[in-house]
């Protein structure tokens, strides 16, 4: 899939992930690599791997990390799981609960759920998660920009 903004690529390194590349310094320098795939089970999945910028004062993942990635799951989430280009829309609300602190060790990945999509928002909900352990979890609204 190609958006407006940014393209998925197959991810030779990481079977069944696509990296979403998007232009912009932010995504690329503060959150890395980005992966995504369909879960097939209704959720998506994205995929950071913590890098030693990331850490906070206590040796975890900076709150701040976990809040962006949440966010950005916003739109890589649900543009998988639809097929569209929401690269380009922009965040009306997100909401996020701390859980358990983030290990600077292993990768990061949110599971993604559309609640409901309408003419003009998208409703999502979302948990961030380090293999079995929560870190955080996190719902958002989306408005989609028009063309």
């Amino acid at each position: 899939m190609s958006t407006r903004d940014g393209t998925l690529l197959p991810c030779p390194d990481q079977p069944g992930w696509q990296e979403w590349h998007v232009p912009g310094p932010f995504n690329r320098d503060i959150l890395g690599r980005l992966l995504v795939r369909d879960a097939g089970d209704g959720t998506a999945r994205t995929r950071i791997d913590p890098l030693p910028h990331m850490g906070n004062v206590a040796g975890y993942v900076h709150g701040g990390i976990i809040s962006a990635f949440a966010d950005v799951s916003l739109f890589a989430g649900p543009g998988i799981l639809l097929g569209k280009d929401f690269a380009a829309a922009t965040t009306i609300e997100l909401s996020v609960q701390f859980v358990g602190a983030g290990s600077m060790d292993q990768p990061l990945e949110a599971i993604v759920s559309v609640l409901r999509e309408t003419g003009r928002m998208i409703f999502i909900q979302g948990r961030i998660v380090q293999g079995d352990s929560p870190v955080a979890g996190f719902s958002g609204i989306v408005r989609k920009l028009s063309a």
